[in-house]
């Protein structure tokens, strides 16, 4: 551009003096003027060619480099990545989680071992020394958690292959030590469809009816097993869906020697779901076999859920369950199954149902109130068959005939992805033999999620 400019000023420059030397040969015939005139002409041409020949010569420019920079593609789930080279989608999510309890009560002896909050259906019963030790602490981030999610093109109307692959730090720790902390498999499954194989939580439990607890073992209602299994799910509409499930079967009788408990066949679960403007509903059966070396029965047990949203802030949940050996799919009923006795194999019948309350005060500031009850209908011959197998009416094992909670908490989240809890539980067990066993504990936690 700038050449262009030159030679622009030179073409004119000549001009003026072209006519300058044409005016000064009309007034005057004064040879010299003419030749100094000309020869300034020459000089002004012969740098004009000059130029031209320099912009001719001159090597175009080279075009800006561009770096060499690698770039994450978007994957196809909601806060993913892709695999380079691949259209595999892969989310990493968890969080790292603390907790502290303080018991005002007494609690297990072997916390370290089987679990770091114990349940309320083998608290120690008061008048025993266990019971009886008040002021004990504990801190821990067992329940800190980690897991990837999965999804793959097929390109068939089936859509993605779906995997996920969960664990968390609160196995069962042999080793002892808050440092020995054992990690254990959540949920490991694949799932492409409506057909689900693998391990997740079972069929027969709604994560969506569960108040928000700071406690770590939730209401004693809520089944916790996460479970092997067959699952295929069916819509019926865009609100409304069936599931049906082949489940992984542990029947467990009391006494375990010298009749020793067999599983011969899967546990068989079906549900039907339905999302509502106000909430979400759930039906759901489950049935099961006990057999040991003498004898076998069937159990079942059903189970009604909700939750209702009360306006923006507020929320309801309801669970209701029960059933002729539900067992372990009601969390109280986790060592109060079955028991063998002379007359044959018996089943502990039991119900319950929760209530949760939730209100968010603030967009940072939720506090829940719950409560939960479990009754088990009495059986004489079950329980003086699963008293002589623990060790009498004073083992943490003894049967209960009910039990009875209430939690209250309030959360915070000081910082996006932080959660702050305060959470305080009081329980109390009682048993055939009208004895007595409390939960009293107050519970911290702080937990970091990246998703």
């Amino acid at each position: 551009m700038r050449h262009g400019l030159a030679q622009g000023a030179t073409r004119a420059a000549i001009g003026l003096l072209l006519g300058a030397a044409t005016s000064a040969a009309q007034a005057s015939e004064a040879g010299e003027e003419v030749a100094e005139l000309k020869a300034l002409i020459r000089g002004l041409q012969a740098q004009i060619d000059e130029l031209r020949q320099g912009r001719a010569a001159a090597p175009a420019a080279a075009p800006a480099a561009v770096p060499d920079k690698k770039y994450v593609e978007v994957g196809d789930l909601p806060g993913s990545f892709k695999m380079p080279g691949t259209d595999t989608s892969i989310k990493v999510y968890g969080h790292a989680r603390f907790d502290a309890t303080y018991d005002f009560k007494g609690r297990l002896s072997n916390i370290n071992t089987v679990g770091w909050a114990n349940s309320l259906f083998v608290q120690p019963l008061d008048h025993t020394a266990a019971g009886g030790r008040p002021g004990q602490t504990y801190v821990t981030a067992r329940g800190s958690r980690f897991g990837l999610l999965a999804s793959t093109p097929t390109g068939t109307e089936a859509g993605p292959l779906l995997a996920k692959l969960e664990a968390d730090f609160d196995g069962r720790n042999d080793l002892g030590g808050e440092t020995q902390t054992a990690v254990r498999l959540r949920e490991a499954y694949m799932k492409v469809g409506g057909l689900l194989v693998g391990q997740s939580w079972s069929t027969f439990v709604d994560l969506r009816a569960v108040p928000e607890l700071v406690e770590w073992n939730s209401t004693g209602i809520v089944p916790t097993i996460r479970q092997a299994m067959l699952r295929y799910t069916k819509p019926l509409d865009e609100r409304s869906r069936v599931e049906l499930a082949v489940e992984n079967s542990i029947g467990n009788s009391w006494a375990r020697t010298p009749n020793a408990d067999f599983d011969t066949s899967y546990d068989l679960v079906a549900r039907f779901d339905r999302d509502t403007d106000w909430g979400h509903f759930s039906l759901r059966g489950v049935t099961m076999e006990y057999e040991n070396d003498r004898h076998s029965k069937r159990g079942y047990g059903l189970a009604a859920s909700a939750r209702v949203n009360l306006g923006a802030r507020d929320s309801i949940v309801m669970l209701a369950a029960g059933g002729d050996g539900i067992g372990r799919y009601m969390y109280n009923g986790l060592v109060q199954q079955a028991a063998e006795t002379p007359d044959g194999l018996r089943l502990w019948k039991a119900w319950g149902a929760h209530l949760g309350y939730t209100h968010k005060w603030t967009d940072t500031l939720r506090s829940t109130a719950a409560v939960a009850y479990t009754r088990f209908q009495r059986d004489d011959a079950a329980n003086a068959a699963q008293l002589a197998a623990v060790g009498g009416a004073n083992s943490d094992f003894a049967p209960n005939r009910a039990l009875r909670q209430l939690f209250l908490n309030t959360l915070w989240n000081p910082y996006r992805n932080v959660d702050v809890g305060l959470d305080y539980t009081v329980g109390q067990r009682e048993t055939f033999q009208d004895d007595e066993g409390t939960i009293s504990r107050l519970s911290a936690m702080v937990r970091y999620r990246f998703e």
